[in-house]
């Protein structure tokens, strides 16, 4: 971003505070930054202009600056926005944070302080704005794609599993570390909807739902899925949104709902505190829950770019540790009373062969 301009706002009712902060700013040859002492003036300048950040006080009069931060949320949720507050008021840091805000500097403020803080917020905003592009290019030419592939003249289940399995490649394509990842938890989630005697329709929705449940990371950048380090806070917010995106990739297909809560809904934890709508219990589709079991297992005890894998006992017990946290308590006891059953079925040919491709 060192040649590109940066549009930064600032707003605040304090003329003092403004030269301040300004005169630090525009010494940056590519900042171009625009300060605003009324709060209503600063929103009319961010439905006008291109805004990368912005760095607004909290308590100003006519609108306060988490009601100006709620309107940017409805403008741009691509502004990255820093709160100046000059006491430390819980109440407000809490709704800023639920606000999205990107961080916070108290009155005095160090200098130095500032330009970190601005500094790592441009570099927010430009990861978002570059997956946002990525995505929106992306998901045309998935979306053209899967609708060609989905030709409701030519539904054969054959051929429309081959395409689902042209679908899953396209996903594991973009990680090498997760290759055949939605095949196995393909297979754990059809072998724990078997044990749980579900109809046959259910198991075909469940089938193709595990096998697209990741499709959405065809929307995450390549180097941030497969970044040996751990992830920054905005590098996971992204990849967070997973979910969503594939979700949006197969709304013109067609699918049934339950293949979208599956896709939508395999992060969200039994206790409410999953992604990414941080759904609890009953809210949670049975399906979604079954597939949740199998990817984290899977997870596991694949190695992954970010850590080794765990042995098969130790991550049944992790499974088990988490049952009634993160996963249902009905489905751990069932997958976890056979556990043998499971991982010799898992890398057996001809179970694979069945469960992938054959009648349910």
């Amino acid at each position: 971003m060192s040649d590109k301009i940066i549009n930064i706002l600032v707003v605040d009712d304090d003329e003092a505070i403004l030269r301040i902060i300004s005169r630090i700013l525009i010494a940056v040859p590519n900042y171009r930054v625009y300060c605003c002492s009324d709060s209503l003036e600063a929103l009319t300048h961010l439905q006008t202009k291109p805004i990368n950040v912005m760095i607004s006080d909290i308590v100003m009069p006519k609108l306060s600056g988490l009601e100006l931060l709620k309107k940017v949320a409805n403008i741009d949720s691509k502004i990255s926005v820093i709160l100046i507050t000059g006491t430390q008021d819980s109440y407000k840091m809490r709704t800023a944070i639920q606000l999205n805000a990107f961080d916070f500097l108290r009155k005095p403020f160090d200098l130095a302080e500032l330009e970190i803080s601005v500094k790592q917020a441009i570099e927010k905003n430009a990861l978002l704005i570059e997956n946002e592009n990525y995505q929106n290019n992306l998901e045309l030419l998935v979306q053209q794609r899967t609708l060609e592939l989905f030709d409701a003249k030519s539904k054969l289940e054959r051929s429309y599993l081959n395409t689902i399995g042209a679908m899953v490649n396209a996903i594991e394509a973009n990680d090498i570390y997760t290759k055949g990842h939605s095949e196995r938890v393909t297979i754990l989630s059809l072998l724990l909807g078997k044990k749980m005697r579900l109809s046959s329709e259910e198991l075909k929705q469940l089938r193709v739902g595990s096998l697209l449940h990741d499709i959405g990371k065809i929307g995450i950048l390549t180097q941030i899925l497969s970044k040996p380090d751990t992830l920054t806070e905005s590098e996971y917010e992204l990849v967070k949104m997973h979910p969503t995106i594939g979700d949006k990739i197969i709304a013109p297909v067609g699918l049934p709902r339950s293949v979208h809560q599956i896709i939508l809904q395999h992060h969200e934890w039994v206790n409410g505190k999953g992604y990414p709508h941080n759904l609890k219990g009953e809210d949670i589709s049975l399906l979604s829950k079954i597939v949740s079991v199998a990817d984290s297992f899977d997870a596991m005890t694949s190695q992954r770019v970010y850590r080794t894998d765990l042995d098969i006992k130790t991550a049944f017990e992790e499974i088990e540790q988490m049952s009634g946290i993160q996963f249902d308590d009905d489905i751990v006891r069932i997958f976890c009373s056979d556990q043998e059953y499971f991982t010799a079925s898992i890398y057996n040919p001809d179970v694979t062969k069945e469960m992938l491709f054959g009648r349910i």
